[in-house]
Formats: C-alpha cells, structure tokens, sequence
C-alpha cells in the first residue's frame, strides 16, 4: 500500500512539473499588454525622443518595487516618486521658460507708434505666451500621466498598424526636425548677418551693452531660441500623433461593428467585447482631452492673432514688410502661411476631438 501510494504522489508529483514547464511559455495576460505596450513606445520612439531633448516628455517611476512592501508603504512610495533624468531636466527648461517669458516685456521702448513694428512685436508677444502654454501642457501631461496613460491604452496588436504608425512616426519627427533646423537658419542669419532683422531685444541692448557683454546675451538667446522653436515644432507633432491615433481607434472600432450587423439589423458579434473596446477608446480621449484642449485652444486663439496682425501689416504697412527687403518679404509670407496652417490644423484637431467625445461620451 505504501508502495502504490507514492507512486501515485510520484506520478502526481511529475504531472505537475510537466504541467508548469508546459505553461512557462506561454505570455500571460499582462504580459502580452506589457508587450504590446512596448511595441507602441518603441513605434513612436523617434518623436518620443525628441520630446524628450526639450523637456516636453517624461516619466515617473517608483523607486521600489510595491508587491513587496505593505499598504503603508505603497502609499508612501506612489507620493514620493524618483525624480529621474528626464524630469529633473523637463523641470528645470519649464521654469527657465516661464523666466524667459518676461523677455518679451523689453522689446517694448515706449517709442512704438502704430504700424508694422508693433504689430509684429505683439505678434511675437502672443507667440511667446503660446510657447510657455505649450511647455507647461506637456509637462503637466507628463507629471499627471495622462499623455503616457494615452499612448499605453493604444491597440495596436495588429502588425501593419504598428508599421504605420513607425513610419508615421519618422515622417512627422523628419519634418519637426526640418522646420526646426529652417527656423534656427533664420534666426541665425537675422542675428549675426542682417542685422536689421534681428531678435527685437538684442536690438535695444545693442544700444547699452558693451560688445563682450553682447556676445554673450547673443549666445544666450540662441540657446533659447533653440527651446523655444523646438516646444512649439514637437508639442504639434506630439498633438498630431495623438490625434491620428484617436482617429484611426474610433474608425477601427466603427467598420468592425458595422460589419457585426446583418441586413436585417441583427448583431453577430460578441457585443461585450465591443463594450470593453468602447470604453477604453473613451477613457483614452477623455485622457488626451485633459491637454489637448489647452494646447489646441491656445494655438486656436495666438495664430489667429498672428494672422490678423500680419495680414494687416502687409496690406496697409506694405513698406515696412514685403516692400523693404526681400528677406523680410519672404519671413513675413512664410509667418503669415504657417500661421494659417496651424490654425487649420488646430481647428481640425479641436472640431474632431469634441465631435468624438460627444459621440462616445
């Protein structure tokens, strides 16, 4: 009897270990999200990356590992989060922004009368405003993490999807990159060549500054200029990004249900699998509703400003503009186009982003 009954606990015994080697290889649940969670940052790894040179992405992370530690101390470590590279280095460029803002007061000599200049340096103000607007979106976005609950709550599962939107991501981050390098040429040129093109500041302390002092302001504006452009250039692709991704999960979840719905209006799918994938589309834009309408709204409001302001100044200020040099032709046509594009595309972005939710929601 003894003899049969561990035999018996032997075979039981085996049963078991072959049951867990046949199960170590398979993914479970949370893995195969992790997983694909992964294959969604590593497809926008490109503008991601770039987010992250200017302070405009980054994550929070505990510090230890929570499954081991009691209640007391989970609540504990999620108030106090390690405050990595990345977000110490997105803090810093937040607050140096917000005291840069204060430049933009100084371009004002009180010598202004109505005309071309002053249209342009209250289109430079409002541009300013919008920059810092941006920064603080981003990295409140980032603190909260609602733009990192976004991109993990994308599904992406299907291969092809994950190589659009790789390559969605290299075209909108080469294009980023182009326009950023043009803006620097510009300003570079307008500072250290033309001189009367010139940062507006620089202009006014050209008149107190000694020369080595100059030089050193110059540099130091460059330097801004290069976070400036790079805040505005990567919080649009980033707002694109997002956008299209919302886009193509509604219109995804759309077609697949109406092909569940017979010609007599029966419903063949799995109706709660559709609720589940409802609800999570929801809660992803509801979640890039918390920046995007700041961002979208203040892009709505500056670059309608910029367009009034520049459009008034070429027609009734002709002289002072396109007439005066072909340098200033062409800057104040390009401001005046890209302004209008960005209104149409922040305007699209808002129209669709409330159509949506209004649907969903």
């Amino acid at each position: 009897m003894e003899e049969t009954k561990t035999d018996d606990n032997v075979g039981a015994r085996s049963r078991i270990t072959v049951f867990q080697l046949d199960t170590e290889g398979v993914p479970t649940v949370q893995q195969q999200q992790t997983m694909q969670t992964d294959s969604v940052l590593r497809s926008l790894s490109p503008i991601i990356n770039s987010m992250r040179l200017f302070g405009l992405y980054f994550t929070r992370e505990e510090r230890v590992n929570c499954e081991t530690m009691t209640a007391q101390g989970r609540q504990l470590a999620r108030r106090c989060r390690s405050w990595n590279f990345s977000r110490i280095h997105s803090t810093v460029v937040l607050v140096v922004m917000w005291l840069h803002a204060v430049r933009y007061v100084f371009m004002f000599d009180t010598q202004e009368t109505l005309g071309a200049l002053l249209f342009v340096k209250l289109a430079i103000l409002s541009a300013g405003a919008l920059n810092t607007v941006l920064q603080t979106t981003y990295y409140v976005a980032s603190h909260t993490g609602s733009l990192d609950r976004v991109l993990r709550q994308m599904n992406l599962s299907m291969a092809d999807l994950l190589t659009k939107y790789s390559r969605r991501a290299k075209v909108v981050t080469a294009i980023c990159w182009l326009y950023f390098a043009w803006n620097m040429f510009n300003y570079s040129y307008e500072v250290f060549v033309d001189g009367r093109h010139g940062d507006h500041t620089l202009m006014l302390l050209r008149m107190s500054l000694p020369e080595r002092y100059l030089s050193v302001m110059t540099a130091v504006f460059v330097i801004l200029q290069l976070q400036i452009i790079g805040t505005w250039t990567f919080s649009q692709g980033m707002n694109f990004m997002v956008m299209s991704f919302l886009y193509d999960q509604f219109n995804k979840l759309s077609d697949e249900f109406s092909k569940c719905i017979g010609d007599r209006g029966e419903f063949s799918g799995n109706f709660e699998q559709f609720r589940r994938r409802h609800q999570a589309v929801s809660r992803s834009v509801q979640e890039a509703d918390r920046f995007l309408m700041i961002s979208n709204g203040g892009n709505l409001v500056v670059h309608i400003v910029s367009v009034i302001f520049v459009l008034y100044s070429l027609i009734f200020f002709r002289e002072d503009t396109v007439a005066l040099h072909p340098v200033s032709a062409i800057v104040n046509i390009a401001w005046l186009s890209l302004s209008v594009l960005s209104l149409s595309l922040s305007a699209g972005q808002a129209i669709y982003l409330n159509h949506t939710e209004s649907i969903l929601l």
